[in-house]
C-alpha cells in the first residue's frame, strides 16, 4: 500500500508539472492544498468534523479522479510520510532544476517546522 501511495503522490507532481512545482511547495509550506481539474490535495484543517470528506485532525489527502486515473483514488498521509515523499520528489526535481535549490531548501525547512517533522534524512 505504501508504494502505491508513494507512486500516486509522485503522479500528482507529474500531473502538476515542473512549472507548478514551486507554487505547490509554497502552498504546502503554508498548509494550503492545491490542484487542477481531476487531481488535487487538501489538508485536514480544510474540513470540519461534520463534513463528509473529514479524515482527521492532521494530514493531507490527495485525490485522483477519472480520467486522470482508471478508478478514483484517494491517498491520506500523515505529515512525516508527506515529508519523506517530498524529500525524494524534490531530489528528482532538483536534477532538472538545480537553479531552484536554495528556494526548495527554504520550502523544505518551512515545511519541516510547520509540520513538526522530527525525523528526516537531512
Amino acid at each position: 500500500m505504501k508504494n502505491k501511495n508513494k507512486e500516486l503522490v509522485k503522479y500528482f507532481f507529474q500531473v502538476m508539472g515542473d512549472e507548478r512545482f514551486l507554487t505547490i511547495m509554497d502552498k504546502f509550506s503554508k498548509k494550503e492544498g492545491y490542484g487542477i481539474e481531476h487531481v488535487w490535495c487538501v489538508f485536514a484543517d480544510d474540513y470540519e468534523e461534520w463534513e463528509e470528506d473529514y479524515f482527521g485532525e492532521e494530514g493531507i489527502a490527495f485525490y485522483f479522479d477519472y480520467p486522470a486515473v482508471q478508478e478514483d483514488e484517494e491517498v491520506i498521509l500523515d505529515y512525516e510520510t508527506l515529508y519523506e515523499y517530498l524529500d525524494e520528489i524534490v531530489e528528482f526535481y532538483l536534477v532538472r532544476h538545480p537553479e531552484n535549490k536554495l528556494e526548495i531548501d527554504n520550502y523544505m525547512k518551512k515545511i519541516k517546522l510547520k509540520y513538526n517533522i522530527k525525523h528526516s534524512r537531512k
